[in-house]
């Protein structure tokens, strides 16, 4: 009826009928937009010290290293904070979009919060962000056993793929098992040997950083061996250094810039590459965590061996886990991501989110996954962030799930999945 009123006073007046136009137009409903109904969270712990001993690692490098606040493996004062930072930056990502509250506490068991038992920096990493995303509210991170395996984090040794299988995956992509270094990662390998000298190769073998880079199968999974082994170690504990805060003269023995540290960081990355992001690697070591993602995601209480009590209900799922832990759910699913101002692709505190978006119009609902991390600076400082200072976030696109937008279908994402988890692992 208004298209015809507007027809015929479009004959007579034509500047009236656009008028009319202009407000029935604006009048009319918009879009709903999808909202946003669930998200699980699996974020890596904050910053640590090195898991060796200092006198081990002078032992592999020939060059003294600097005191550590911490006990090897374990949290730092520091990285407890810039994890917490990062947590509240979560928490206003989220009330923003309205899953969780403005002020107050969310329903019970609205969130949950499971943390990998076998660490102490894991455990405490866990609470750390249970307290910023939900400050106040007394809401206690979960765990497995102290110390006992917990196959959210770790199937691979539960469910293990052979290891001559495992080594042939890793061979496929490496042509025939030749080209275990790349073109970065050697590059890698030249800066380090630059750095430690010619003395420290005379006061340890191995720092002399020479020789091929092999492959070969163990027990509990392929290993790498050689140069890249080493520069893979030592760059990851360098960066540690730096986002710790340690004096500019004690990061890399005084050679650790913002962009020495990107050049030393590739042979960790093609290490973590070839290891972890193996797609048949990743879906025997993932496999617990996967079947519980497609559950979760899909409103189902988690299935399989060794899920935690988390229920359906929740709205929020955290899960506070390792940087093995992001690079398995990339390579099983199919997830890439390259982080400006931050060359480790895992650092501390990284948080890959799984959001569950639904329609109101239709009723469909949506995954996307997005990628949070800290710069380097960012962690170095551990300074409050927010809308002036954002850590880095990324929209991923699904390699398993490929869609527009980055998203894509949740039951065709979970039918995905599960079809990808190996048979023999699923009971």
């Amino acid at each position: 009826m208004a298209r015809r009123v507007l027809q015929i006073l479009g004959r007579r007046r034509g500047g009236l009928a656009a008028a009319l136009m202009t407000v029935l137009m604006a009048q009319a409903p918009a879009q709903a937009e999808p909202k946003l109904e669930r998200v699980v969270l699996v974020s890596r712990h904050g910053v640590r010290a090195p898991t060796a001993s200092l006198a081990a690692l002078e032992a592999r490098t020939g060059r003294p290293w600097p005191a550590f606040p911490a006990e090897p493996g374990e949290l730092t004062a520091h990285g407890a904070e810039a994890l917490s930072r990062m947590g509240a930056y979560l928490r206003s990502v989220y009330a923003k979009a309205e899953l969780l509250p403005e002020t107050g506490c969310p329903a019970v068991n609205a969130v949950q919060v499971w943390a990998d038992g076998a660490a102490n920096r894991t455990r405490r990493s866990g609470q750390i962000l249970a307290d910023a995303i939900v400050p106040g509210c007394g809401l206690v991170a979960r765990h497995g056993p102290v110390g006992a395996l917990d196959p959210v984090f770790d199937s691979g040794r539960v469910c293990p793929l052979d290891p001559a299988e495992a080594l042939a995956a890793i061979q496929r992509r490496t042509l025939g098992g030749v080209a275990v270094t790349d073109k970065p990662s050697e590059k890698a390998i030249a800066a380090l040997k630059r750095i430690l000298g010619p003395a420290a190769c005379k006061a340890a073998p191995l720092a002399c950083l020479e020789g091929p880079s092999t492959l070969t199968a163990e027990p509990a999974g392929p290993k790498i061996d050689g140069p890249l082994a080493l520069a893979a170690t030592v760059s990851e504990n360098l960066l540690l250094e730096y986002v710790e805060g340690l004096p500019a003269d004690q990061v890399a023995w005084g050679e650790g810039s913002p962009e020495t540290l990107a050049v030393l960081l590739a042979a960790h990355r093609r290490a973590a590459d070839l290891l972890r992001r193996t797609p048949e690697i990743a879906q025997f070591r993932g496999v617990t965590l996967l079947r519980m993602l497609a559950d979760l995601l899909t409103g189902e209480a988690p299935r399989g061996l060794g899920v935690p009590p988390l229920g359906a209900s929740a709205r929020l799922v955290v899960l506070a886990g390792h940087d093995t832990t992001l690079s398995t759910l990339s390579g099983a699913l199919g997830l890439g991501w390259s982080l400006p101002g931050q060359p480790d692709p895992t650092a501390p505190g990284a948080t890959l989110a799984f959001e569950v978006w639904r329609h109101p119009e239709t009723g469909m609902r949506t995954i996307r996954i997005r990628f949070f991390a800290q710069t380097l600076d960012q962690l170095r400082s551990a300074r409050a962030l927010g809308p002036s200072d954002p850590p880095v976030s990324l929209p991923l696109t699904i390699g398993i799930c490929p869609a527009r937008d980055g998203g894509c279908d949740l039951e065709v994402f979970a039918t995905k999945v599960r079809a990808a988890l190996p048979p023999v692992c699923v009971r």
